[in-house]
C-alpha cells in the first residue's frame, strides 16, 4: 500500500468553543499529517458546506461515520491557538469518533509524534 493511500481521520472539537478556531486548528493538523506522506481527512471542512447548506447534527455525524469506516487511523486533537491563547479539547463528537475507531480495532493517536512512530513501525518510512 502506498503511504499516500493511508487515510488518517482528524477527530477534534467543533461545536464547543469557537467554531472557526476549531476548524483552523484542524486544518493545521491536516498540513502536518499531509507532510508525513499520508492522506489526512479533515471532517471540519464541512464547516464551510454548512454555511451554505445547513444540515442537522445527525446528518453530519452520519456523514462522518461513513468516512470513519473507510479510514485507517485516527488522530485525536484538541484546538489550540498560541496567538490568542484559545484552547479546547472537550468534545462529545470527537470522543464518539475515537470510540468508533477503537471499536473497529483501528489505531487512535493523541500526538503527531505517536502517529509518525506508528507509520515507521509499520514500514511506512517517509521517502526523500
Amino acid at each position: 500500500m502506498s503511504r499516500r493511500n493511508i487515510l488518517v481521520y482528524i477527530a477534534s472539537p467543533y461545536t464547543r468553543g469557537h467554531q472557526a478556531s476549531n476548524v483552523r486548528t484542524q486544518l493545521m493538523a491536516w498540513d502536518a499529517i499531509f507532510d508525513m506522506g499520508v492522506s489526512p481527512v479533515a471532517p471540519l471542512w464541512t464547516h464551510y458546506q454548512h454555511i451554505f447548506t445547513p444540515r442537522s447534527y445527525e446528518d453530519w455525524t452520519a456523514y462522518d461515520n461513513a468516512i470513519i469506516d473507510r479510514c485507517d487511523a485516527c488522530y485525536r486533537s484538541g484546538s489550540n491557538c498560541p496567538v490568542t491563547g484559545y484552547k479546547q479539547y472537550e468534545s462529545d463528537g470527537a470522543d464518539a469518533e475515537v470510540k468508533r475507531f477503537a471499536d473497529a480495532g483501528k489505531p487512535v493517536f493523541h500526538s503527531l509524534i505517536a502517529l509518525q512512530e506508528w507509520l515507521k513501525e509499520n514500514g511506512h518510512e517517509l521517502k526523500g
